[in-house]
Protein backbone atom coordinates (compact mmCIF):
# COMPACT_ATOMS: atom_id res chain seq x y z
CA UNK A 1 0.00 0.00 0.00
CA UNK A 2 2.82 2.40 0.89
CA UNK A 3 4.58 1.65 -2.39
CA UNK A 4 1.41 2.49 -4.35
CA UNK A 5 0.90 5.81 -2.53
CA UNK A 6 4.51 6.78 -3.09
CA UNK A 7 4.14 6.07 -6.79
CA UNK A 8 1.03 8.30 -7.04
CA UNK A 9 2.87 11.11 -5.20
CA UNK A 10 5.82 11.02 -7.59
CA UNK A 11 3.55 11.00 -10.62
CA UNK A 12 1.70 14.10 -9.36
CA UNK A 13 4.96 15.83 -8.54
CA UNK A 14 6.30 15.10 -12.00
CA UNK A 15 3.18 16.54 -13.61
CA UNK A 16 3.44 19.70 -11.48
CA UNK A 17 7.12 20.17 -12.33
CA UNK A 18 6.44 19.65 -16.03
CA UNK A 19 3.58 22.18 -15.97
CA UNK A 20 5.75 24.71 -14.18
CA UNK A 21 8.57 24.27 -16.68
CA UNK A 22 6.11 24.54 -19.56
CA UNK A 23 4.53 27.70 -18.14
CA UNK A 24 7.96 29.26 -17.54
CA UNK A 25 9.24 28.41 -21.00
CA UNK A 26 5.97 29.54 -22.58
CA UNK A 27 6.07 32.94 -20.78
CA UNK A 28 9.65 33.50 -21.82
CA UNK A 29 8.86 32.64 -25.40
CA UNK A 30 9.20 35.67 -27.68
CA UNK A 31 6.01 36.82 -29.44
CA UNK A 32 5.40 39.43 -32.12
CA UNK A 33 3.13 42.42 -31.41
CA UNK A 34 1.85 44.71 -34.17
CA UNK A 35 0.84 48.29 -33.31
CA UNK A 36 -0.70 50.31 -36.12
CA UNK A 37 -1.11 54.05 -36.78
CA UNK A 38 0.88 55.44 -33.88
CA UNK A 39 1.02 59.27 -34.33
CA UNK A 40 4.29 61.17 -33.99
CA UNK A 41 4.38 64.02 -31.48
CA UNK A 42 6.67 66.92 -32.38
CA UNK A 43 8.33 68.67 -29.45
CA UNK A 44 9.67 72.26 -29.06
CA UNK A 45 7.80 73.67 -32.06
CA UNK A 46 6.54 76.76 -30.25
CA UNK A 47 9.72 77.28 -28.25
CA UNK A 48 13.14 76.41 -29.65
CA UNK A 49 12.04 76.18 -33.30
CA UNK A 50 9.92 79.34 -33.16
CA UNK A 51 12.75 81.26 -31.45
CA UNK A 52 14.82 80.60 -34.57
CA UNK A 53 12.10 82.04 -36.80
CA UNK A 54 11.18 78.61 -38.13
CA UNK A 55 8.05 76.48 -38.19
CA UNK A 56 7.00 73.03 -39.33
CA UNK A 57 4.96 73.23 -42.52
CA UNK A 58 4.37 69.56 -43.28
CA UNK A 59 4.71 66.46 -41.20
CA UNK A 60 1.66 67.17 -39.09
CA UNK A 61 0.10 65.04 -36.37
CA UNK A 62 -1.56 62.83 -38.99
CA UNK A 63 1.82 61.19 -39.72
CA UNK A 64 1.61 57.73 -38.19
CA UNK A 65 3.92 54.74 -37.97
CA UNK A 66 3.22 51.01 -37.91
CA UNK A 67 5.41 49.11 -35.45
CA UNK A 68 6.40 45.46 -35.36
CA UNK A 69 7.70 44.57 -31.91
CA UNK A 70 9.03 41.43 -30.27
CA UNK A 71 8.74 40.79 -26.52
CA UNK A 72 8.34 37.90 -24.08
CA UNK A 73 4.79 36.65 -23.67
CA UNK A 74 4.66 37.78 -20.03
CA UNK A 75 5.54 41.37 -21.09
CA UNK A 76 2.57 41.46 -23.44
CA UNK A 77 0.24 41.39 -20.44
CA UNK A 78 1.56 44.83 -19.30
CA UNK A 79 1.91 46.32 -22.76
CA UNK A 80 -0.86 48.96 -22.95
CA UNK A 81 -0.71 50.26 -26.51
CA UNK A 82 -2.62 53.43 -25.55
CA UNK A 83 0.45 54.50 -23.54
CA UNK A 84 2.84 53.98 -26.45
CA UNK A 85 4.21 57.30 -27.79
CA UNK A 86 6.47 58.38 -30.63
CA UNK A 87 8.17 61.75 -30.07
CA UNK A 88 10.43 63.81 -32.28
CA UNK A 89 12.46 66.72 -30.88
CA UNK A 90 12.72 69.66 -33.34
CA UNK A 91 15.01 71.80 -31.16
CA UNK A 92 18.10 70.78 -33.16
CA UNK A 93 16.75 72.08 -36.50
CA UNK A 94 18.53 75.25 -37.63
CA UNK A 95 17.43 75.87 -41.22
CA UNK A 96 14.38 75.81 -43.50
CA UNK A 97 13.70 73.09 -46.04
CA UNK A 98 12.80 69.40 -46.26
CA UNK A 99 14.72 67.19 -43.89
CA UNK A 100 14.60 63.96 -41.95
CA UNK A 101 14.06 63.98 -38.21
CA UNK A 102 14.36 61.02 -35.90
CA UNK A 103 11.79 59.94 -33.38
CA UNK A 104 12.00 58.01 -30.14
CA UNK A 105 9.70 55.24 -28.95
CA UNK A 106 8.41 55.71 -25.42
CA UNK A 107 7.03 52.46 -24.01
CA UNK A 108 4.24 52.03 -21.43
CA UNK A 109 5.28 52.79 -17.87
CA UNK A 110 5.27 49.11 -16.79
CA UNK A 111 7.42 47.96 -19.71
CA UNK A 112 11.21 48.18 -19.84
CA UNK A 113 12.74 49.11 -23.19
CA UNK A 114 15.28 46.31 -22.66
CA UNK A 115 12.51 43.73 -22.90
CA UNK A 116 11.24 44.96 -26.29
CA UNK A 117 12.92 44.52 -29.68
CA UNK A 118 11.85 46.69 -32.63
CA UNK A 119 11.74 44.55 -35.77
CA UNK A 120 10.41 47.35 -37.98
CA UNK A 121 10.83 50.03 -38.96
CA UNK A 122 14.57 49.62 -38.84
CA UNK A 123 15.18 53.32 -39.53
CA UNK A 124 13.18 55.55 -37.21
CA UNK A 125 12.96 58.86 -39.11
CA UNK A 126 10.22 60.87 -40.83
CA UNK A 127 10.33 63.61 -43.45
CA UNK A 128 9.19 67.12 -42.44
CA UNK A 129 9.33 70.44 -44.21
CA UNK A 130 10.52 73.47 -42.26
CA UNK A 131 9.63 76.99 -43.41
CA UNK A 132 10.11 80.57 -42.34
CA UNK A 133 7.84 81.57 -39.45
CA UNK A 134 5.46 84.54 -39.92
CA UNK A 135 3.30 86.11 -37.23
CA UNK A 136 0.10 88.15 -37.28
CA UNK A 137 -2.14 89.65 -34.59
CA UNK A 138 -5.81 89.38 -35.52
CA UNK A 139 -8.96 90.89 -34.05
CA UNK A 140 -11.15 88.77 -31.77
CA UNK A 141 -14.89 89.32 -32.13
CA UNK A 142 -17.56 88.17 -29.73
CA UNK A 143 -20.96 87.05 -30.99
CA UNK A 144 -23.50 87.38 -28.17
CA UNK A 145 -26.61 85.20 -28.25
CA UNK A 146 -29.60 85.29 -25.92
CA UNK A 147 -30.88 88.02 -23.61
CA UNK A 148 -30.18 88.79 -19.98
CA UNK A 149 -32.89 88.39 -17.34
CA UNK A 150 -35.65 90.99 -16.96
CA UNK A 151 -34.45 94.09 -15.12
CA UNK A 152 -30.79 93.58 -16.09
CA UNK A 153 -28.54 95.01 -18.77
CA UNK A 154 -25.46 93.59 -20.47
CA UNK A 155 -22.26 95.61 -20.16
CA UNK A 156 -19.22 95.82 -22.43
CA UNK A 157 -17.54 92.55 -23.33
CA UNK A 158 -13.94 92.10 -22.21
CA UNK A 159 -11.70 89.44 -23.78
CA UNK A 160 -8.37 87.99 -22.77
CA UNK A 161 -6.27 88.00 -24.87
CA UNK A 162 -7.54 91.11 -26.61
CA UNK A 163 -5.98 90.00 -29.90
CA UNK A 164 -4.95 86.57 -31.14
CA UNK A 165 -1.45 85.87 -32.39
CA UNK A 166 -1.29 83.33 -35.21
CA UNK A 167 1.81 81.82 -36.79
CA UNK A 168 2.34 80.21 -40.13
CA UNK A 169 3.37 80.80 -43.72
CA UNK A 170 2.56 84.27 -44.95
CA UNK A 171 0.14 82.98 -47.60
CA UNK A 172 -1.82 81.12 -44.93
CA UNK A 173 -2.05 83.72 -42.19
CA UNK A 174 -2.66 86.74 -44.46
CA UNK A 175 -6.07 85.36 -45.45
CA UNK A 176 -7.29 85.56 -41.82
CA UNK A 177 -9.51 88.55 -41.05
CA UNK A 178 -10.66 87.80 -37.48
CA UNK A 179 -11.33 85.17 -34.85
CA UNK A 180 -14.82 84.78 -33.40
CA UNK A 181 -16.16 83.40 -30.13
CA UNK A 182 -19.84 82.87 -29.29
CA UNK A 183 -21.14 83.81 -25.83
CA UNK A 184 -24.56 82.69 -24.58
CA UNK A 185 -26.08 85.08 -21.98
CA UNK A 186 -29.64 83.77 -21.97
CA UNK A 187 -31.41 84.77 -18.69
CA UNK A 188 -28.13 85.83 -17.07
CA UNK A 189 -28.55 87.84 -13.86
CA UNK A 190 -24.89 88.12 -12.89
CA UNK A 191 -21.58 88.68 -14.67
CA UNK A 192 -20.81 85.89 -17.16
CA UNK A 193 -17.21 84.60 -17.40
CA UNK A 194 -16.52 81.85 -19.94
CA UNK A 195 -13.43 80.19 -21.46
CA UNK A 196 -14.45 79.78 -25.09
CA UNK A 197 -13.15 78.15 -28.24
CA UNK A 198 -12.89 80.34 -31.33
CA UNK A 199 -13.07 80.01 -35.10
CA UNK A 200 -11.05 81.80 -37.77
CA UNK A 201 -12.71 83.68 -40.64
CA UNK A 202 -11.45 85.23 -43.85
CA UNK A 203 -12.29 88.65 -45.28
CA UNK A 204 -15.46 87.22 -46.86
CA UNK A 205 -16.65 85.93 -43.48
CA UNK A 206 -15.96 82.36 -44.54
CA UNK A 207 -14.71 79.85 -42.00
CA UNK A 208 -11.03 78.91 -42.31
CA UNK A 209 -9.88 75.42 -41.43
CA UNK A 210 -6.16 74.89 -41.97
CA UNK A 211 -3.64 72.80 -40.07
CA UNK A 212 -0.89 75.08 -41.32
CA UNK A 213 -2.12 77.95 -39.10
CA UNK A 214 -0.90 77.85 -35.51
CA UNK A 215 -2.73 80.14 -33.03
CA UNK A 216 -0.77 80.89 -29.87
CA UNK A 217 -3.82 80.68 -27.57
CA UNK A 218 -6.14 77.70 -27.39
CA UNK A 219 -9.06 79.59 -25.81
CA UNK A 220 -10.33 83.11 -25.14
CA UNK A 221 -11.60 84.20 -21.73
CA UNK A 222 -14.72 86.29 -22.25
CA UNK A 223 -16.24 88.44 -19.49
CA UNK A 224 -19.67 90.01 -19.92
CA UNK A 225 -20.80 92.23 -17.02
CA UNK A 226 -24.51 91.77 -16.32
CA UNK A 227 -25.83 94.72 -14.34
CA UNK A 228 -29.03 95.39 -12.42
CA UNK A 229 -31.08 98.30 -13.80
CA UNK A 230 -33.01 100.44 -11.33
CA UNK A 231 -34.93 103.74 -11.29
CA UNK A 232 -33.76 105.62 -8.20
CA UNK A 233 -35.61 108.70 -6.83
CA UNK A 234 -33.79 111.99 -6.25
CA UNK A 235 -34.39 113.62 -2.87
CA UNK A 236 -33.48 116.77 -0.92
CA UNK A 237 -33.10 116.60 2.85
CA UNK A 238 -35.23 119.48 4.13
CA UNK A 239 -34.51 120.66 7.69
CA UNK A 240 -37.62 122.03 9.41
CA UNK A 241 -37.71 124.41 12.32
CA UNK A 242 -40.32 126.46 14.18
CA UNK A 243 -42.05 128.67 11.64
CA UNK A 244 -40.48 126.75 8.72
CA UNK A 245 -42.46 123.57 8.15
CA UNK A 246 -42.31 121.78 4.80
CA UNK A 247 -46.09 121.69 4.60
CA UNK A 248 -46.05 125.46 4.13
CA UNK A 249 -43.68 125.30 1.14
CA UNK A 250 -44.15 124.31 -2.47
CA UNK A 251 -41.27 122.84 -4.43
CA UNK A 252 -40.44 120.92 -7.61
CA UNK A 253 -37.39 119.04 -8.88
CA UNK A 254 -36.46 119.19 -12.55
CA UNK A 255 -35.81 115.42 -12.39
CA UNK A 256 -37.57 113.21 -9.88
CA UNK A 257 -35.46 110.12 -10.58
CA UNK A 258 -32.59 108.73 -12.64
CA UNK A 259 -31.88 105.25 -14.03
CA UNK A 260 -28.79 103.51 -12.68
CA UNK A 261 -27.09 100.20 -13.37
CA UNK A 262 -24.55 98.24 -11.37
CA UNK A 263 -23.80 95.05 -9.52
CA UNK A 264 -27.03 93.56 -8.16
CA UNK A 265 -25.73 93.46 -4.58
CA UNK A 266 -24.63 97.10 -4.68
CA UNK A 267 -27.85 98.25 -6.36
CA UNK A 268 -29.93 96.56 -3.66
CA UNK A 269 -28.48 99.03 -1.14
CA UNK A 270 -29.39 102.13 -3.15
CA UNK A 271 -32.93 103.32 -2.42
CA UNK A 272 -32.46 107.02 -3.28
CA UNK A 273 -29.90 109.62 -4.29
CA UNK A 274 -29.75 112.58 -1.88
CA UNK A 275 -28.91 115.83 -3.64
CA UNK A 276 -28.12 117.76 -0.49
CA UNK A 277 -29.51 119.40 2.65
CA UNK A 278 -31.58 122.59 2.77
CA UNK A 279 -32.62 124.44 5.95
CA UNK A 280 -36.10 125.80 5.23
CA UNK A 281 -35.54 128.82 7.46
CA UNK A 282 -32.94 129.98 4.91
CA UNK A 283 -35.44 130.09 2.06
CA UNK A 284 -36.65 133.63 1.38
CA UNK A 285 -39.61 133.87 -0.98
CA UNK A 286 -38.91 131.81 -4.10
CA UNK A 287 -35.50 130.34 -4.81
CA UNK A 288 -33.92 128.14 -7.49
CA UNK A 289 -31.05 125.87 -6.48
CA UNK A 290 -29.00 123.50 -8.68
CA UNK A 291 -27.44 120.32 -7.30
CA UNK A 292 -24.89 117.97 -8.84
CA UNK A 293 -26.02 114.34 -8.87
CA UNK A 294 -23.36 112.26 -7.15
CA UNK A 295 -23.60 108.49 -7.68
CA UNK A 296 -21.61 105.75 -5.88
CA UNK A 297 -18.41 104.39 -7.38
CA UNK A 298 -18.96 101.41 -9.65
CA UNK A 299 -22.49 102.50 -10.60
CA UNK A 300 -23.44 103.69 -14.08
CA UNK A 301 -25.76 106.63 -14.72
CA UNK A 302 -27.78 105.37 -17.67
CA UNK A 303 -29.93 108.51 -17.78
CA UNK A 304 -26.95 110.76 -18.42
CA UNK A 305 -28.51 113.39 -16.12
CA UNK A 306 -25.75 114.95 -14.02
CA UNK A 307 -27.61 117.74 -12.19
CA UNK A 308 -31.09 118.59 -10.92
CA UNK A 309 -32.73 121.95 -10.21
CA UNK A 310 -34.89 122.61 -7.14
CA UNK A 311 -37.47 125.37 -7.32
CA UNK A 312 -38.94 126.17 -3.90
CA UNK A 313 -41.30 128.84 -2.62
CA UNK A 314 -42.09 129.75 0.99
CA UNK A 315 -45.80 130.13 0.13
CA UNK A 316 -47.77 131.28 3.20
CA UNK A 317 -44.59 131.85 5.23
CA UNK A 318 -43.80 135.50 6.00
CA UNK A 319 -41.97 137.55 8.65
CA UNK A 320 -43.01 140.07 11.28
CA UNK A 321 -40.98 142.24 13.60
CA UNK A 322 -42.16 142.64 17.19
CA UNK A 323 -40.72 144.33 20.25
CA UNK A 324 -39.94 141.66 22.84
CA UNK A 325 -40.32 142.71 26.49
CA UNK A 326 -40.21 139.38 28.33
CA UNK A 327 -36.64 138.42 29.43
CA UNK A 328 -35.06 135.68 31.53
CA UNK A 329 -31.84 133.69 31.68
CA UNK A 330 -30.63 130.06 31.87
CA UNK A 331 -27.49 127.95 32.42
CA UNK A 332 -26.02 130.06 35.27
CA UNK A 333 -24.01 128.04 37.81
CA UNK A 334 -23.06 130.75 40.33
CA UNK A 335 -24.70 132.15 43.47
CA UNK A 336 -24.57 135.80 42.39
CA UNK A 337 -27.54 137.88 41.45
CA UNK A 338 -28.24 138.13 37.71
CA UNK A 339 -30.12 141.03 36.20
CA UNK A 340 -31.04 141.23 32.53
CA UNK A 341 -30.20 144.80 31.63
CA UNK A 342 -31.89 144.71 28.19
CA UNK A 343 -35.55 145.50 28.57
CA UNK A 344 -36.70 145.71 24.97
CA UNK A 345 -35.44 143.85 21.90
CA UNK A 346 -36.64 143.97 18.28
CA UNK A 347 -37.20 140.37 17.12
CA UNK A 348 -38.06 139.21 13.60
CA UNK A 349 -40.39 136.24 13.65
CA UNK A 350 -41.04 133.81 10.82
CA UNK A 351 -44.13 131.65 10.37
CA UNK A 352 -47.54 131.41 8.79
CA UNK A 353 -49.42 134.63 8.26
CA UNK A 354 -52.22 133.62 10.60
CA UNK A 355 -49.81 132.84 13.46
CA UNK A 356 -47.84 136.06 13.01
CA UNK A 357 -50.97 138.20 13.05
CA UNK A 358 -51.94 136.75 16.43
CA UNK A 359 -48.60 137.37 18.18
CA UNK A 360 -47.71 140.46 20.22
CA UNK A 361 -44.36 141.44 21.68
CA UNK A 362 -45.33 140.46 25.20
CA UNK A 363 -45.72 136.84 24.05
CA UNK A 364 -42.15 136.67 22.83
CA UNK A 365 -39.75 135.29 25.46
CA UNK A 366 -36.03 136.21 25.19
CA UNK A 367 -33.81 133.79 27.17
CA UNK A 368 -30.16 134.75 27.81
CA UNK A 369 -27.62 131.92 27.76
CA UNK A 370 -25.08 132.26 30.63
CA UNK A 371 -23.29 128.92 30.14
CA UNK A 372 -20.02 130.68 29.23
CA UNK A 373 -20.12 133.22 32.09
CA UNK A 374 -18.13 132.70 35.29
CA UNK A 375 -19.66 133.75 38.59
CA UNK A 376 -17.81 137.08 38.70
CA UNK A 377 -19.54 140.40 39.03
CA UNK A 378 -19.82 142.67 36.05
CA UNK A 379 -21.84 143.30 32.89
CA UNK A 380 -21.77 140.91 29.94
CA UNK A 381 -23.24 140.64 26.45
CA UNK A 382 -24.44 137.09 25.92
CA UNK A 383 -26.33 135.16 23.20
CA UNK A 384 -30.06 134.67 23.59
CA UNK A 385 -32.65 132.39 22.13
CA UNK A 386 -36.22 133.32 21.25
CA UNK A 387 -39.22 131.30 22.35
CA UNK A 388 -42.87 131.86 21.48
CA UNK A 389 -45.17 129.51 23.36
CA UNK A 390 -48.35 128.31 21.69
CA UNK A 391 -47.34 129.25 18.15
CA UNK A 392 -45.31 127.46 15.47
CA UNK A 393 -43.07 130.41 14.69
CA UNK A 394 -39.32 130.93 14.86
CA UNK A 395 -36.95 133.83 15.13
CA UNK A 396 -34.91 134.93 12.14
CA UNK A 397 -31.25 135.65 12.80
CA UNK A 398 -29.23 135.71 16.06
CA UNK A 399 -29.77 137.81 19.15
CA UNK A 400 -27.78 139.11 22.12
CA UNK A 401 -28.72 140.80 25.40
CA UNK A 402 -26.84 142.46 28.25
CA UNK A 403 -26.84 141.02 31.74
CA UNK A 404 -25.29 142.24 34.98
CA UNK A 405 -23.95 139.92 37.70
CA UNK A 406 -23.58 141.34 41.25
Amino acid sequence: MKSKRRKIFYVALSILIAATIWFYVNNKESVTVYVHDVPIEFLNEDTSLADKGLMRISGDEDITVDLKLQMPRNVVYDFDTSELRLVSDLSTITYAGKQSVSYTILYPSKVSSNSVKVESPTIRTVQVEIGELNKKDIEIRCKVVGNVAEGYIAGTVEMLPETLEVRGQQADIMQISYAQVTLDIENASSTVVELLDYELYDFNDQLIESKNIHPMSENVQVTMPVLKVKDVPLTVNFIESAGSRLENYTYTLSHSSITLSGDATQMAGISEISLGTLALEDVQGSETLTYDILIPDGVNNLSGITSATLTISSGDISTKEVEATHFSYENFSGDHTVTVVTSSLPVTLRGSTSDLEAIYGSEVHVIADLSDIAADSGSYTVPARIEVSGYDVGAVGTYEVTVHIS
